[in-house]
């Protein structure tokens, strides 16, 4: 499953979108960052940033200007085969 917006498979169950932009950004020590996703029992899922004035690699103390961050997480769950779905409208 890829996170970009060209995306051709299947529709996700779950899609989250943010985006924030700043004249000046300032990182007091550098964030430790993980980034995960999960879908039990047997999904997948992704995510992923466009950035702009935001280096991958942000350094303690200096002043990034004019940011702009996009990103996106998507997830798909795929029921296992013993698992019945509930028909649309009957929730």
């Amino acid at each position: 499953m890829s996170a970009e917006r060209g995306d051709t498979g299947p529709d996700p169950d779950v899609e989250i979108a943010a985006g924030i932009t700043a004249d000046e950004l300032v990182f007091r020590e550098v964030p430790e960052v993980a980034p995960r996703t999960r879908a039990e029992p047997d999904g997948e899922g992704t995510s992923g940033s466009e950035r702009s004035g935001l280096p991958y690699g942000v350094e303690a103390g200096t002043v990034y200007r004019d940011v702009r961050v996009d990103y996106r997480l998507v997830s798909r769950a795929d029921a296992a085969p013993d698992v019945e779905r509930d028909p649309p409208g009957d929730g």
